[in-house]
């Protein structure tokens, strides 16, 4: 088990999220995200905002992109990492506490609003079952090595397999000139039981 302090916290985008490209590294955001409680004042009734806090939250490679596209200052989030609190002495010499949070996941607080979620395409540009379909084609990365393609992406990809063509590797199941044949044949066929 790992000796570190995992956080979940929701609150609001407090400053633009900051992207950062480190060179051919992994890129990376950067923001502050705040939150203020609210208390009911007993004496009069009426709610009042309590001290605002502020937390840094660092996101890293994929996380890092989404949220730099998704993400605005304002927008009510969810956070939720690994906490670190750690003191330092700024340029003018004054000792600070800095608190950060990496994250692991960042989403919209559905609680204040709502979003329109969009999964993100892999690298290739093309789905899980494109790639498959394309991939057992003949001449395709699993054209010669049997079933291969066959598993569960090959199935939902044999339907973009015209008729008749089958997988490559794996026989085919139903051959539509036998299955013609035998309806063009005039007599009955003997039953082998």
């Amino acid at each position: 088990m790992f000796n570190e302090a995992q956080i979940s916290m929701t609150g609001y985008v407090a400053t633009q999220p900051r992207w950062r490209g480190i060179g051919s590294a992994s890129p990376n955001v950067t923001m502050r995200v705040a939150w203020t409680p609210r208390r009911l004042d007993k004496s009069t009734g009426e709610w009042a905002d309590g001290h605002t806090s502020y937390v840094s939250v660092l996101c890293w490679r994929k996380l890092a992109e989404n949220v730099a596209t998704c993400l605005r200052k304002g927008d009510p989030v969810m956070v939720r990492g690994r906490l670190t609190v750690r003191d330092y002495t700024d340029k003018d010499g004054v000792a600070r506490t800095a608190v950060e949070v990496d994250a692991s996941s960042v989403g919209h607080d559905l609680g204040r609003g709502v979003a329109q979620f969009q999964r993100t395409r892999p690298a290739t540009g093309q789905t899980a079952d494109e790639f498959a379909a394309e991939s057992s084609m003949p001449g395709g990365e699993f054209a010669s090595t049997g079933d291969l393609g066959a598993g569960r992406a090959g199935d939902r990809a044999a339907d973009a397999v015209p008729a008749g063509a089958g997988r490559p590797g794996s026989p085919d199941i139903f051959d539509e000139e036998a299955i013609g044949a035998l309806a063009a044949q005039a007599g009955e066929v003997p039953v082998p039981f």
